[in-house]
């Protein structure tokens, strides 16, 4: 147990790239369960286990190196917003390297400045679209490696366009052998416990804003992105639900301020945002 009051364990042993991984651990009702490390670069389905997401090991010999330089921050932002599976007219889930062979050059033909990838952080449930998260450090391993996301970034930089990233902070899948979901055994390791942390509508858990391993958790995840992928930026998807108790479910807003200040406001999810503006303002400067 450090002095955070997270427990941790430093393994000695050489990992080799591509070993599946987990976590087993006793809980303290002396129940063993067996979790994903919710920080693993990537996962994949084992078919034996019914399509169940393992961790991987990632950490090939050779790192991909970039060509290209981050382009200046354009005046002027033409978005194209784009999803890698639906990238192809083929009746196929499309790849990273589909879309930047087939997808890229067109955006640039274009004119288009700047692309916003849908999310692409790990999901179990294809349907969700990326919506519903189960490895936050994963790149979806469906669209293929790590190495070939970070040449796509590298690629649309080279044609002059900025790169930003659907961010799924506002919730999280429900899973728990796969995701983030009584990840120690208890209902409110990453989110609150009870009904504040259930999203009745989108049927996902709610993060708990003012846990200090929430936050450390959230903001290393936008963190990571920016230096392991290139991207330059983020559009946060959500923010209706983080920024208002009720979620946005059921409630309209008719302009009355009221209706946008006050007690319906989480105060935790808006320092939140609030942090994650500085946190853009001191580490993505070259932006």
């Amino acid at each position: 147990k450090n002095d955070f009051g997270v427990w941790e364990i430093l393994v000695k042993e050489s990992i080799q790239h591509a070993s599946r991984v987990k976590i087993s651990m006793v809980t303290a009702e002396g129940e063993r369960i067996e979790r994903i490390p919710a920080w693993i670069k990537r996962a994949e389905p084992n078919p034996q286990l019914g399509g169940l997401y393992e961790g991987v090991f990632w950490n090939p010999p050779e790192a991909y190196q970039f060509k290209n330089s981050r382009p200046v921050r354009p005046k002027s932002l033409r978005i194209y917003e784009a999803h890698i599976g639906i990238c192809t007219p083929e009746p196929k889930v499309a790849s990273y390297d589909d879309f930047r062979l087939q997808v890229l050059p067109r955006i640039a033909a274009l004119g288009y400045n700047c692309i916003q990838l849908m999310a692409i952080m790990e999901h179990a449930y294809y349907g969700s679209f990326g919506y519903q998260v189960t490895s936050f450090f994963a790149a979806s391993s469906r669209f293929g490696t790590p190495e070939q996301l970070k040449q796509l970034v590298d690629e649309a930089h080279g044609l002059g366009i900025t790169v930003l990233l659907d961010v799924v902070h506002s919730h999280a899948c429900k899973n728990v052998l796969d995701g983030l979901n009584c990840f120690d055994g208890t209902d409110h390791c990453y989110f609150h416990e009870g009904g504040r942390g259930r999203h009745d509508l989108w049927d996902s858990r709610l993060f708990n804003y003012a846990h200090h391993e929430v936050l450390r958790f959230l903001l290393s995840n936008l963190r990571f992105y920016y230096e392991e992928y290139g991207f330059d930026g983020f559009r946060f998807d959500g923010v209706t639900s983080m920024l208002y108790v009720h979620h946005g479910i059921a409630y309209g807003f008719s302009g009355d301020y009221n209706e946008y200040f006050g007690p319906l406001v989480d105060g935790e999810a808006l320092v939140y945002l609030q942090l994650v503006i500085q946190i853009r303002l001191a580490i993505f400067s070259s932006f």
